[in-house]
């Protein structure tokens, strides 16, 4: 009985051996044979992520990697500053042989406008003018004069003849004549600060002057009060102060 359990036992060990070494050879010729033959050279690396660096910064973390860095072309941006990699081929995560060029794309920035003379003209042409040279209305600030004529520009922030970046606000200041109208102040309490400065101002009011207070059980900057207070009246081009929420 002892001899037929040796003989039984050993040929299992000797196929299992044969197997783990066939096995531990695989992944050697795999790794080091068939691996290297099919990207074509060992010395394969991993593009580094350079999107949005500074070009010096992003040239050297290409050359440590072993690889070269090469400008393509240079476009404007409104999400990357002036200097800094827009777009990089390869992407980052793919793989590419040492010594090879990243070639990227670099911000030249905002494209720049230049501002158009307003001053003079009506509100409404004012606001065609900007929309023709890629500009926004921004804040309207109106000024009252008892002198006969129409109401005109007369100015603007940035000034005309100075470069904006495209689609940016231009505020302007009015010149208006006869007498400012007259409204009833509403409830502002509860409302987001942006939403309702942004109104206020587009409406010719003035928010001149927004205070903190802690206060926990609000949203970060909701309108707590505010001076002129609701129901009271305010001239067209009055000016509004308003006390905001804060956390901290």
């Amino acid at each position: 009985m002892e001899e037929k359990k040796k003989k039984t036992y050993h040929p299992i060990l000797f196929y299992l051996s044969i197997a783990v070494g066939a096995f531990i050879v695989g992944i050697f010729i795999f790794n080091y044979l068939i691996l290297p033959a099919l990207v074509g050279r060992r010395d394969v690396v991993i593009v580094p992520d350079i999107t949005g660096m500074q070009i010096e910064p992003a040239e050297k973390i290409c050359g440590e990697k072993g690889l070269k860095m090469m400008v393509s072309g240079r476009r404007h941006s409104d999400e990357f500053p002036a200097g800094t990699v827009i777009e990089q081929i390869p992407r980052y995560g793919e793989s590419l042989k040492g010594k090879r060029s990243v070639r990227v794309f670099v911000s030249t920035g905002r494209e720049l406008e230049e501002v158009p003379d307003l001053v003079g003209v009506s509100p409404r042409q004012a606001e065609l003018t900007l929309e023709n040279a890629c500009f926004k209305k921004g804040r309207v600030v109106r000024i009252f004069s008892h002198q006969d004529g129409e109401n005109r520009v007369i100015s603007s922030s940035p000034s005309s003849g100075s470069l904006a970046p495209v689609g940016a606000e231009i505020d302007i200041l009015l010149m208006m004549t006869g007498e400012p109208k007259v409204y009833l102040m509403p409830d502002l309490s509860g409302k987001d600060l942006l939403f309702v400065k942004e109104r206020l101002e587009r409406g010719g009011f003035h928010v001149t002057r927004v205070v903190s207070r802690r206060d926990r059980d609000k949203f970060p900057d909701t309108i707590l009060s505010q001076t002129p207070p609701a129901g009271y009246s305010i001239k067209e081009g009055g000016t509004v102060e308003l006390v905001v929420s804060t956390v901290d």
